[in-house]
């Protein structure tokens, strides 16, 4: 069966020049701009998944109580919410900030790759601090975390791999710097 919507297609023989969308000989340039802009989308969405995990998991920090006080109480799980807290809120500004600079046709093809690469990358981090918090029922079908933590995964992989993601950020900054 097609996964993530993705098929194969096969043509008999070449395209009819009044059939081709765009510029003759333009196609990876297209197909580039739609990735970079994709790569806004996939931090966006990994942003959500960080945050509706986080909001799932905090309450339940508050209840469960070990020695007599909810796990929240404790100095040193407070000091990694407070962790996972700054990672999701600077995700949120690189995801924001690249999106406001294709709003304003600003250059954003490193924006993004940041955006998508915080992103993804802490989304795996932060789903599985949020099991941890939530004990041995943590990774269980009962509660959300495990299925946020699982649709981490994606994050990484597509619009680019985190390598891609680092790679590009660094072709943008040595542009940047040699000028």
């Amino acid at each position: 069966p097609m996964k993530f919507g993705i098929v194969s297609i096969f043509f008999p023989g070449q395209v009819p020049k009044k059939n081709i969308l765009g510029e003759y000989g333009h196609g990876y340039k297209y197909a580039a701009g739609f990735l970079n802009e994709g790569r806004i989308g996939i931090g966006a969405q990994m942003l959500g998944l960080m945050q509706g995990c986080f909001d799932a998991t905090i309450p339940y920090t508050l209840e469960r109580k070990q020695f007599g006080s909810p796990v929240f109480n404790f100095q040193g799980l407070q000091h990694q919410i407070s962790d996972v807290a700054t990672k999701i809120e600077a995700s949120r500004l690189l995801v924001y900030n690249a999106a406001r600079m294709v709003e304003r046709g600003l250059p954003f093809v490193k924006e993004a790759s940041m955006a998508k690469y915080y992103a993804s990358e802490n989304a795996h981090y932060v789903t599985a601090k949020c099991i941890d918090w939530m004990g041995g029922v943590g990774f269980t079908k009962d509660f959300p975390q495990e299925k946020f933590y699982r649709d981490a995964k994606i994050g990484t992989i597509y619009e680019g791999t985190s390598n891609i993601q680092l790679n590009t950020i660094a072709k943008w900054l040595m542009k940047e710097y040699k000028q």
